[in-house]
């Protein structure tokens, strides 16, 4: 896994930028189950998406942390995060956007999960 984000960092940073644009971004997610507050996630992340042909490709790095309710910021889970993919869009009308996550936590085991996105304008 190691070597993929090395490969997926250096591909990020040398594709030619006239194509390209690079990004900070963050993502906040809250937890609920039943109504009732269970914990927050906080990411921040550093990415790049260019665009090749007719597919968009994407990748983000970041890291985060996993805050249970009633747990002070800086005393979570912490994580790193890596993210890729890519969007194409077909006939004008069907776009499919497939991409890889991963949270390669400190503690416990990793996730991985991949997402496949489908839109159909009409």
């Amino acid at each position: 896994m190691f070597r993929i984000i090395q490969f997926l960092l250096v591909y990020i940073f040398i594709v030619p930028t006239s194509s390209a644009e690079t990004y900070i971004a963050t993502r906040q997610e809250l937890w609920f189950n039943d109504s009732n507050y269970t914990k927050t996630s906080h990411h921040i992340k550093v990415g790049k998406n260019f665009i090749m042909d007719d597919y968009r490709f994407f990748g983000e790095l970041g890291v985060g942390e996993d805050i249970s309710e009633g747990t002070p910021i800086g005393s979570g889970l912490s994580y790193d995060y890596l993210r890729f993919g890519v969007t194409r869009k077909f006939f004008n009308s069907l776009r499919l956007n497939v991409n890889y996550r991963s949270k390669m936590k400190s503690v416990g085991k990793d996730l991985n999960w991949i997402v496949i996105n489908t839109k159909y304008t009409f």
